[in-house]
């Protein structure tokens, strides 16, 4: 064979064993080949158990996780979150904006943890551009408190569409190991999932706005979002305290409302107004039980004990409540035989009015009961 033939032969050959390399690589070699998932989170609450296994403790980090790696290219993730600490959750939300996935995220600036820095690093600081971390310095949409939402949404993710998350759990593995959290999650649920459109705009934005208080009712729900003007807006909690009827009367007797908080911070001058009318609760007849977290004022705690209400701060060294959970089973608003739960990120303190914030109201019996049963188990075994 002439020099030019086995010239030829080496180049054929060579382009057979690279093709042949090429077509024994693993699928998912690239970022443009990553594999998708196919999980779906579970509707409703969902909760964590800091007193069981490494997974039950990370329960709800890893419903984030698992959804994160479910968003196919060219859907769009949203975050809110106080507090991001989590590397695997970095990890995903990285591998996610690799693979196309438009990754939008607003971080509180008081902590900027080494994860925050690394999924700044990675996707930038531009809002106009598809995929952006901002991290506001004082509340997003006022001029002072914090970014403290805990909120995440998924445009699609397996074969559900319109996911939102919202509740009490920050992205951390403190949240996980050492405190009672929750997410309340809708799916394929757009009307919801668009609710929060408007203000995850306007917390990109960072800049005060004129009216930052907001209230929406859609699917269920009813949806608070702060800060709040209470000169000029009435307390939620309190306006929701006011509905509550201790008292009903029924074919059986009489049957005394259930009102069940779980909460991590309640305190200053708001905490203590709420106390009172948690107090004249007690007092009207209501079966009153308080989970409380690390956060508890004194003057809240002493209102609440001349009362008789009763409290637990939990059984377990180190392991707090940072649920912002409150349930009413029984008499609400008419109702004589209702349960209905809130949940959301804001503390009940003076401070918490400042800061970006979500409070919602679950009105659908079979997801409230769920929390109630939450709420009774944490009762006994927390």
């Amino acid at each position: 064979m002439s020099t030019l033939g086995l010239l030829r032969t080496a180049v054929v050959s060579a382009a057979l064993v690279a093709g042949a390399l090429a077509l024994s690589a693993p699928a998912d070699a690239g970022p443009a080949t990553q594999r998708v998932g196919h999980y779906v989170p579970p509707a409703g609450g969902n909760f964590n158990n800091p007193l069981g296994t490494p997974t039950q403790q990370r329960k709800l980090l890893q419903q984030v996780i698992r959804t994160v790696n479910s968003a196919p290219a060219g859907s769009t993730i949203r975050m809110a979150v106080f507090s991001f600490g989590d590397g695997p959750t970095a990890d995903a939300l990285i591998a996610a904006h690799d693979r196309g996935v438009n990754v939008k995220l607003v971080f509180a600036g008081e902590n900027v943890y080494p994860a925050m820095a690394r999924l700044r690093s990675a996707i930038g600081t531009d809002t106009n551009a598809p995929s952006f971390v901002r991290i506001c310095q004082n509340s997003c949409r006022g001029d002072a408190g914090q970014m403290h939402a805990k909120y995440f949404s998924f445009s699609r993710a397996g074969t559900a569409r319109w996911i939102t998350m919202v509740g009490s759990v920050n992205l951390t593995q403190h949240n996980a190991q050492d405190q009672w959290n929750d997410l309340y999650t809708r799916v394929d649920d757009r009307p919801y999932f668009r609710a929060y459109g408007h203000w995850f705009g306007q917390l990109k934005a960072d800049q005060p706005v004129a009216k930052p208080y907001l209230h929406k009712a859609v699917s269920d729900t009813d949806i608070r979002i702060m800060p709040v003007d209470l000169r000029a807006d009435t307390d939620p909690i309190l306006a929701a305290l006011d509905d509550v009827q201790c008292v009903v009367t029924t074919n059986g007797g009489d049957v005394h409302t259930g009102v069940y908080i779980s909460t991590h911070a309640w305190n200053e001058d708001r905490g203590k107004a709420i106390a009172w009318k948690v107090a004249a609760l007690r007092g009207e007849g209501c079966d009153v039980k308080v989970f409380y977290g690390t956060g508890m004022g004194a003057a809240v705690r002493s209102i609440l004990e001349n009362h008789d209400v009763a409290m637990r701060k939990g059984g377990h060294q180190g392991i707090r409540t940072h649920q912002k959970v409150m349930i009413v089973s029984g008499g609400y608003d008419g109702e004589t035989s209702t349960v209905r739960a809130w949940t959301g990120s804001q503390n009940w303190s003076t401070r918490a009015t400042h800061r970006d914030d979500l409070i919602v109201r679950i009105d659908d019996q079979a997801e409230a009961t769920t929390y109630e049963k939450r709420f009774l188990w944490m009762w006994d075994h927390g």
